[in-house]
């Protein structure tokens, strides 16, 4: 069966089935149109979806999703920015009430951010700008941490590209103020599909925790400590956590 043929029939399935069993959903989404209440930044990569990861149904979530799920800074320069417009959408369009950035464990972006000398990838023509807007998560790791091996130093990479893109969300002024009036918060999630294990970034102690765990409000980027989101400090801090092995970071592993 081709790869396409196997598509079609996907769809036939989903039709005579999940579409047929939550017609009355399709329909309220058509009618009243969509309210999520969520905003996911995720990266392209085939083996991570939001929607699947999260148990969501159509219209729970407003998903966004590039390479390494990378957030750029603030820049009405009139050129081309899709990510920065689907931000606004969800933002002041839908009004969502949480932003996610998502990394995730071998994310080919986050390498080849890394692989600075790979002849191949230099032959790509977009995307190492593209990465390049997080390139001080890989300085920060390298220079921070130079011990780490290179598993070590990916998934560093990884979670340090998340808390660049959670500093970058708040260069958006109406995204900022509406996190200051306390009707945004921003998060930051990692997943590892290997193990199944996703983390939410702490800021109050720099590091990824078990998401089981990550209910308390001061796991995300509210109101109350947007003023102290320095993205340098945090990176600084996230590293040295990797440094030490700081108890209740997710590893490959497991949790140490």
């Amino acid at each position: 069966m081709s790869v396409l043929k196997r598509l079609i029939e996907g769809f036939v399935d989903f039709r005579a089935g999940y579409w047929r069993e939550n017609q009355p959903l399709f329909e309220r989404l058509a009618r009243e149109g969509q309210q999520p209440k969520v905003l996911i930044v995720a990266c392209v990569d085939s083996r991570v979806d939001p929607g699947i990861l999260t148990s969501t149904k159509p219209g729970d979530i407003f998903t966004i999703r590039n390479v390494a799920a990378i957030v750029p800074p603030y820049e009405p320069d009139g050129r081309h920015h899709g990510t920065s417009a689907a931000l606004e959408f969800g933002v002041r369009a839908l009004g969502v009430e949480h932003i996610v950035v998502l990394g995730h464990a071998l994310c080919g972006g986050m390498r080849a951010l890394l692989a600075e000398d790979d002849a191949t990838l230099a032959q790509f023509e977009f995307l190492k700008p593209w990465t390049e807007i997080v390139r001080r998560a890989a300085d920060t790791v390298r220079l921070g941490a130079p011990e780490l091996d290179a598993v070590a130093t990916q998934k560093a990479v990884e979670q340090a590209g998340v808390v660049v893109s959670m500093g970058n969300v708040l260069t958006f002024p109406w995204v900022r103020e509406k996190v200051q009036a306390g009707t945004i918060a921003i998060h930051g999630w990692h997943f590892d599909f290997r193990n199944g294990e996703l983390s939410a970034f702490d800021p109050r102690e720099a590091r990824f925790v078990p998401i089981a765990a990550a209910s308390d409000p001061e796991r995300s980027i509210t109101s109350g400590n947007a003023e102290q989101l320095d993205t340098d400090r945090l990176l600084s801090h996230l590293v040295n956590n990797f440094r030490t092995r700081k108890p209740g970071m997710i590893t490959a592993s497991g949790t140490l």
